[in-house]
């Protein structure tokens, strides 16, 4: 091997061991640099049209990083912290109720609940098996596992909020310098990739629009169908009516029930808690209104923007959820898109087929 190749093999080998070095040290800070490249890649046409107005990058970018905090932090701080307070009441209302009740009172109360009506009997054997020691016990523990996961999550709540007040800041410096600088970067980083100019472009599109597509199929969707939940919530006279709109929001990415997985629990609850002309306009509201988004909306715009099978996008979806978190569901579908279309690539310039 002469030494040109020597030379060549060993500047490749330092840049992936530095490149290594430098994504363990980026790791602790991965998610809020994460949620500002998706937010800087969603609202950059505005920083855009503001570095019109005002003649500089630096300003614009700093005008942006501002109503960003403003008008999406801000809001979202103050919600969670009133969904928090929500969520120690409702811990603490479910700790005292199963202090002050004994187990055949709690059980009594449910299969009341249950109308059996004439299958009663047919349905007793069930009835008798929740009675039994055996499940009173598997009941008791796994109450007891619940009620010690939420001490464990609301005993992390000082750690958690200093975490995040961290956090934001990390999301804010990064968010200012990808709308100030992130051009120029991506260009750097794009003479650097051995990749023909057209099929980079390809593989850069597709990133965009699958960004563009789950924000505005997914996070948007189901941030108005939070919305309209909250407003049945409240109208119907259902408590905690944030904490369940949330609950809402979240419930949204996860197919095949989405947000029907909440409101649907509770027009139930309404029907025997609270009334039933209650429970026919949350019942009607949630079918036509609510999961409409989700029949409708929501499959349209992502299938503008991602092109890849329903059952991928599934997996896509929900893998990435589990494994990463709320980012997930950016990561999920841009690394399936990605590779799709870095499969017609092969098929182009390696197989030399037409796609």
């Amino acid at each position: 091997m002469d030494r040109e190749k020597i030379y060549y093999y060993f500047v490749i080998a330092l840049v992936l061991f530095f490149i290594f070095a430098s994504l363990l040290i980026l790791l602790p800070f991965a998610v809020p640099i994460m949620w500002a490249i998706v937010i800087g890649i969603v609202l950059y046409p505005v920083h855009r049209y503001v570095e019109k107005l005002v003649k500089s990058k630096t300003l614009a970018a700093f005008v942006m990083s501002a109503v960003v905090f403003l008008f999406i932090i801000v809001p979202f701080s103050i919600i969670s912290v009133l969904v928090l307070q929500q969520l120690i009441d409702v811990t603490q209302k479910l700790i005292l109720y199963f202090q002050s009740h004994t187990y055949k009172e709690l059980m009594d109360t449910v299969v009341g609940y249950i109308p059996l009506g004439d299958y009663r009997e047919r349905f007793s054997p069930a009835v008798e098996f929740f009675q039994k020691e055996e499940f009173r016990k598997l009941a008791a523990e796994s109450l007891n596992k619940i009620l010690k996961f939420l001490g464990d999550k609301l005993g992390q709540l000082a750690f958690t909020a200093g975490k995040n007040v961290f956090y934001i800041f990390v999301f804010l410096i990064t968010f200012f310098f990808i709308l100030r600088d992130g051009p120029g970067l991506l260009k750097r980083v794009e003479r650097l990739i051995p990749m023909k100019h057209e099929d980079l472009e390809s593989v850069m599109g597709t990133i965009y629009r699958t960004v563009l597509a789950v924000v505005y199929g997914s996070v948007g969707t189901a941030l108005i169908q939070s919305i309209l939940a909250f407003f049945a919530y409240s109208v119907v006279g259902i408590k905690f009516a944030l904490l369940w709109s949330v609950l809402t929001f979240f419930a949204a990415f996860i197919p095949p029930f989405g947000a029907s997985a909440v409101w649907f629990p509770l027009a139930v609850y309404s029907f025997f808690q609270i009334g039933l002309w209650q429970a026919v306009f949350l019942g009607l509201w949630g079918t036509f209104v609510i999961s409409t988004m989700d029949n409708f909306v929501r499959p349209l715009i992502i299938k503008q923007g991602i092109q890849i099978p329903y059952v991928v996008l599934f997996f896509a979806t929900i893998g990435g959820l589990l494994k990463f978190g709320f980012i997930g569901l950016f990561l999920g579908p841009i690394i399936f898109t990605t590779l799709f279309s870095l499969f017609k690539i092969y098929e182009r310039r390696i197989l030399n087929q037409d796609t």
